[in-house]
């Protein structure tokens, strides 16, 4: 006869673990990751034709985040990170438009982390 194990959660645990600082220090961690793998993939322009080639690739930094968040109708404090790209154009990079392609390299290097870590 099989047993089904039964898990029942502790909120106020769970909670503790989510707003304690050494977790934003993990989360900061896997950004820098992240960061690393989409400079490794980020595109170049040539600077005969780019007047700021390679600027997009230089433009990424992680941000330590806190955050409230609402939990059975009062505020909680949950800390992570978030990894920027601040240059001007990063959205076409990312996303391209009519007159640059899609390289995607925030969403490259995410989907290569994850596959290191499944």
């Amino acid at each position: 006869m099989a047993y089904r194990s039964k898990y029942t959660g502790r909120y106020s645990g769970l909670g503790a673990m989510v707003s304690a600082p050494w977790l934003q220090a993990r989360c900061v961690a896997a950004a820098d990751e992240i960061g690393v793998a989409a400079q490794a993939v980020s595109p170049v322009g040539d600077p005969t034709e780019d007047a700021h080639p390679g600027l997009y690739k230089a433009s990424f930094s992680v941000v330590p985040i806190a955050k409230s968040v609402r939990f059975r109708g009062r505020p909680r404090r949950r800390h992570g990170a978030r990894l920027i790209n601040s240059a001007s154009h990063a959205w076409r990079v990312e996303h391209g438009d009519g007159r640059v392609p899609r390289y995607a390299p925030m969403q490259t290097a995410i989907d290569a982390v994850k596959a290191i870590y499944g």
